[in-house]
């Protein structure tokens, strides 16, 4: 008489949640090119630069040195991604067969002197247009990323600074001027890179991602503006003490550290996982 065979209680229901959890979306690479490797080296490197050199008028008039580096923040940011990032729905090796013959095979070409000059003003027109639509195709993304970063993130960002303890009936522009500096910062890469990948903001704001240098800048700016709160109720009477400067300062620090720290072998495509008791206990039974 063949034995019975009978299946623990809720396995069949662990099984179904485990084939229809969704793989976490890989960590973002650099673009494998030189340029794009030197500048994303000396990207953290340039904004410090920028904070230090305005550091003095910060403290002066913060409402005014925020508005005038507003818009070089966003021009080296929008260079920052084009440069050194793939957009959403793409991968270094698409852009790359982009230049591509369609079919794979290149050209014949012509016999004679008359038929070389052709040929070679034709390869650099073919040249010239394919950068153009590899720049255009990266530069669309890019624009649409810094309109969601300025509509989305910027809102989201000065709600949470005021539920942080920025003033609520005073300082309202300087608390806004800091949130768009701070999406500028965190939320463009991660939206040019990852667009509306539902699972990966999931991912994004259970602090689940894994680490790579866009995800290590987002939260090293979070951490960072956190850390440089923390001066401010201080009883030291320093003008720098102000708000929003030290947060400011602290965001800008958290985001080098966070984006070069992150492509180090120690920390990248490493992730925070929360796991829950129950899935413990069930784990240690079976």
């Amino acid at each position: 008489m063949a034995p019975e065979t009978s299946s623990a209680p809720g396995a069949s229901s662990l099984t179904s949640q485990a084939s229809d959890e969704k793989p976490s979306a890989p960590p973002v690479n650099v673009l494998p090119s030189l340029i794009a490797r030197i500048y994303s080296i000396a990207h953290p490197a340039l904004l410090l630069a920028l904070g230090a050199t305005r550091f003095e008028a910060l403290v002066a008039d913060p409402t005014k040195e925020l508005l005038s580096t507003l818009p070089w923040l966003t021009i080296v940011q929008i260079f920052y991604v084009i440069v050194c990032l793939s957009p959403a729905g793409s991968t270094p090796s698409t852009e790359t067969s982009a230049s591509a013959p369609a079919d794979g095979k290149s050209s014949p070409r012509p016999s004679g002197s008359g038929g070389a000059a052709r040929h070679v003003k034709y390869g650099k027109r073919k040249q010239n247009a394919n950068s153009w639509a590899r720049i255009w195709s990266r530069l669309l993304p890019a624009l649409l990323s810094l309109s969601l970063t300025f509509a989305l993130a910027t809102p989201v960002l000065a709600v949470i600074l005021v539920l942080f303890g920025a003033p609520l009936t005073t300082h309202n522009l300087e608390t806004v001027l800091c949130a768009a500096h701070m999406a500028v910062l965190s939320a463009t890469a991660l939206i040019y890179a990852h667009g509306a990948d539902r699972a990966v903001w999931n991912e994004v704001w259970g602090i689940a991602r894994p680490v790579d240098a866009v995800w290590g800048g987002a939260l090293g700016t979070a951490l960072g503006a956190w850390f440089g709160a923390i001066p401010i109720p201080l009883d030291w009477d320093r003008p720098w003490q102000a708000f929003p400067i030290t947060i400011l300062v602290g965001a800008y620090i958290g985001y080098a550290v966070g984006s070069l720290l992150a492509r180090t072998p120690l920390v990248y495509g490493k992730s925070v996982k929360f796991t829950s008791e129950v899935s413990e206990t069930e784990k240690k039974t079976n």
